[in-house]
This record gives C-alpha cells, sequence and structure tokens, in this order.
C-alpha cells in the first residue's frame, strides 16, 4: 500500500448538532469543509440530530432512500432510525 492510500479515507464521518441542521455560521464551515474532504477522501456523512422533523420538514434536505440502502436497512432492525439524502446546497 502507498502512503497516499494509507492517509486517505473511503468514508468520512461528521457527527455534530450542527452538521443536519444547518445551525449558526458553522454551516458555511461545514459546507467548504464537506466539498474539500470530498474531492480528497471521498465520501463525507454527516450525523446529527434531525431538529427540524419535529416541526416542518428541513428545507435543507433532500431525502433520499437509495443511499445506503444495506447500511440502512441493517441499522433499522437495530432499532436504529435514521434519514438519508443530501444537503440542498451548490
Amino acid at each position: 500500500m502507498s502512503e497516499q492510500e494509507l492517509n486517505s479515507a473511503d468514508f468520512v464521518f461528521e457527527i455534530s448538532w450542527e452538521s443536519c441542521n444547518k445551525v449558526g455560521g458553522i454551516y458555511t464551515v461545514l459546507s467548504t469543509k464537506a466539498a474539500a474532504a470530498e474531492k480528497q477522501n471521498g465520501v463525507h456523512i454527516f450525523m446529527g440530530p434531525d431538529v427540524w422533523k419535529e416541526t416542518a420538514d428541513n428545507p435543507y434536505f433532500i431525502e433520499d432512500n437509495s443511499l445506503f440502502p444495506v447500511w440502512k436497512e441493517k441499522a433499522n432492525a437495530e432499532g436504529l432510525l435514521f434519514r438519508t439524502g443530501r444537503w440542498n446546497i451548490p
């Protein structure tokens, strides 16, 4: 394995309150970081609580059930309920 292969990841997971809810100025940082990380590492996955689901649909989130279907099915079988999708950003 090359040094570059050892220092890169197929997936990068970022877990935070802000990552899924466009909360405050951190959204700009995260969206910029996601674009750069995707170019460098591949898939950048943000995880966090869906605070919008309580009151309305999140206008910044486009649900896509075709993303990670096997992973999602296995997690659901374990009682982990979540939605998959993409940010509605350029």
